[in-house]
C-alpha cells in the first residue's frame, strides 16, 4: 500500500485547479469517485451535479422578508 503522504499527495493534485461547472455529468460522477467519502472534494461535485437538476421538493426560504405564495 503506498505511504499516506503519496495518496494525500496524490488526491491533492486530483484536486487542483478543477472547474466543477464545466464537467459533464459523467466527468463529475469520476471525479466524486476519485475521493474519499465524506471529502470536500465528493461534496463539491454531487452538489453541483445535484444543482444541475430542478427539485421537486419546494424550496424553503429562511429570509423573513420572502414573500411566497406557494403556500
Amino acid at each position: 500500500m503506498p505511504r499516506l503522504e503519496t495518496r494525500v499527495a496524490k488526491m491533492e493534485k486530483a484536486a487542483a485547479h478543477v472547474d466543477l461547472k464545466a464537467m459533464t455529468d459523467d466527468e463529475l460522477l469520476a471525479y466524486a469517485g476519485k475521493f474519499p467519502m465524506f471529502s470536500t472534494e465528493m461534496y463539491g461535485a454531487i452538489v453541483t451535479l445535484a444543482l444541475r437538476r430542478p427539485s421537486a421538493f419546494p424550496v424553503v426560504y429562511d429570509d423573513p422578508d420572502h414573500e411566497s405564495t406557494d403556500y
